[in-house]
């Protein structure tokens, strides 16, 4: 029994998503890396990696929504917010005959920030976690100001070295966020 912490089960199944999470995150901040130091490197398939992201929160957030006996119908339309900006992400930006100019142009930019923007502030109110909440206190006041301010820069510029700087530094708190929850959902 886990008294300590009730959200830790020692089941690897429950630390899998945060591992992936976190091993996902560190690819895209290479990447993203990449684009810094690579002169003329291609145009970046970050809003794909969000929308994953967004989607696989979306989802686990759905699922806890779902699993808890307070889980109310606030608790699930943030999630399903979270769902439906992530597939919209996902699905407007690889398959659009724009694709190296979708979020480059004022359409694609807005609609971007504002599902950005949308996600983070559902996190500052606590509707949508990218942790548990027992495990990291305050993790949704990090990533929520991140994303506002990730969409608040993109909105205002198109995206260059500052959006991609913000994101970087949200791949890193995610990577190191979802390690630490991994960690401590498989300790005793």
């Amino acid at each position: 029994m886990n008294q300590g912490n009730p959200v830790a089960s020692g089941s690897k199944t429950r630390t899998l998503p945060y591992l992936i999470r976190g091993t996902m995150a560190i690819i895209v901040a290479i990447t993203l890396v990449r684009q810094f130091v690579v002169p003329g490197s291609d145009a970046s398939n970050f809003p794909i990696y969000l929308g994953v992201y967004f989607l696989a929160n979306g989802i686990l957030s759905f699922k806890i929504a779902r699993s808890k006996a307070e889980g109310g119908v606030k608790d699930l339309l943030a999630a399903s917010t979270s769902i439906i900006g992530g597939l919209v992400l996902i699905v407007t930006f690889p398959f659009s005959s724009y694709r190296d100019s979708l979020v480059a142009t004022d359409i694609g930019r807005f609609t971007f920030s504002a599902i950005v923007i949308v996600i983070g502030l559902l996190q500052l109110q606590k509707a949508v976690y990218m942790t548990p909440q027992p495990i990291v206190k305050h993790a949704h006041l990090v990533f929520g100001l991140l994303e506002v301010l990730l969409g608040i820069v993109v909105i205002a510029v198109p995206i260059d070295w500052e959006a991609n700087a913000i994101a970087l530094i949200w791949l890193v708190l995610v990577a190191i966020f979802m390690f630490v929850v991994a960690r401590r959902l498989r300790s005793p």
